[in-house]
């Protein structure tokens, strides 16, 4: 056998361990990125989402179609959240979203916050600041309360066309939802803007196969409301996973809202199977997004309701499987003041009860 002589090939062991000592460094710095700045955020909203409805969905999807348990278990933990907002302990949707985008309370009906006659800044807005791309991706219309929370500000939200006419201007490069009727009349001001616009669920299924680049987008699903689960042509984990490709391309990171928003609507009309549906939509999301996280750990991904809404009881004593005739109680046809429950994954380790603004907190001390 031939002896290798280390003197002699020195130089080479010097530059192959100085290459493996260079590459352990560079995965270090994407896995926990440091200095580069690159981290993202995917905050997920379930509107109305309390833990009732989450237990019937569990219990829904492993019981009665056989599929196992949500995709909440693969969450690494989980927190409760206080939803009141700034003058009543009982939260409406702008409040509670507002309170997740600036950190601050502010009473039922307004969205954002303003300071010497200035909105003050979002989170999405930091986000923008530090380089990153920003999205948001809704089943409501784009004005709705919770997405205009990131976005605007007013003091009331039902003013739909001031609210309208912020997202002309504000830091948002791709934003999908309903409302096309509410900005028509600005359509060709945010073509100046640069965004891409395009109407109609079926363009957008057909541009989501293609795969399609767009670096400013917005996408109207209806010209109001998109239309329930069961009815839409293309479900919100599509959308987000479309999404994801296009604002992953930047190197500095991204922030993505995504918001499944009829699980409120139902929770007011006391229809447990069309929440269970909401529900379904929002459990094939959160494969997409914590697939990603697995692949990009330098992705935080939070889910989180605003409030619980239609104060669902589980009752059925004497069932022994949950099935779509399994007997439940509503209690009331609005909000309510439980707390809810948030789902991380990603490096963070929030309190065990925290207020609504501190989710803003959580996001914010992760992208500083």
């Amino acid at each position: 056998m031939k002896n290798i002589s280390i003197t002699k090939n020195l130089p080479f062991f010097i530059v192959l361990m100085f290459s493996i000592f260079s590459f352990v460094i560079v995965v270090a710095k994407s896995i926990f990125n440091s200095s580069d700045n690159s981290k993202s955020i995917i905050l997920v909203i379930g509107d109305g989402m309390g833990l009732p409805i989450i237990t019937a969905y569990d219990y829904y999807k492993s019981e009665y179609k056989n599929h196992g348990y949500s995709n909440f278990s693969k969450f690494d933990g989980s927190f409760l959240v206080r939803t009141r907002s700034e003058d009543y302990v009982i939260t409406d949707s702008a409040a509670g979203a507002t309170a997740f985008a600036t950190g601050i309370r502010v009473q039922n009906y307004q969205v954002g916050v303003m300071k010497n006659g200035s909105r003050i800044p979002t989170i999405m807005d930091i986000a923008k600041n530090h380089g990153k791309s920003t999205g948001i991706v809704v089943e409501c219309t784009l004005t709705h309360a919770t997405p205009a929370a990131f976005y605007s500000f007013s003091k009331s939200r039902s003013d739909d066309d001031a609210i309208a006419r912020q997202l002309i201007y504000s830091n948002i490069d791709i934003a999908i939802g309903g409302g096309f009727g509410i900005f028509q009349p600005y359509i060709r001001e945010l073509e100046r803007k640069g965004y891409k616009v395009i109407y109609g669920e079926e363009k957008l299924d057909k541009m989501v196969r293609s795969n399609e680049d767009f670096e400013k987008l917005i996408a109207f699903t209806a010209k109001k409301h998109p239309p329930k689960y069961k009815e839409r042509k293309i479900d919100l984990a599509s959308k987000t996973k479309y999404v994801l490709s296009r604002l992953s391309k930047n190197r500095k990171g991204f922030f993505l809202m995504v918001e499944a928003s009829q699980i409120d609507w139902y929770g007011h009309e006391n229809k447990l199977m069309e929440q269970l549906d909401e529900m379904e939509d929002l459990d094939k999301l959160l494969d997409v997004v914590i697939s990603y996280q697995n692949l990009n750990p330098n992705t935080l991904v939070l889910v989180v309701s605003d409030h619980d809404c239609g104060g669902l009881t589980l009752i059925d004593k004497k069932a022994n499987r949950f099935s779509p005739e399994f007997k439940v109680n509503y209690s009331s046809d609005y909000h309510t003041a439980e707390h809810i429950v948030g789902f991380y994954k990603g490096f963070i380790k929030p309190k065990p009860i925290i207020d609504n603004t501190e989710v803003y907190n959580l996001m914010y001390e992760y992208i500083r």
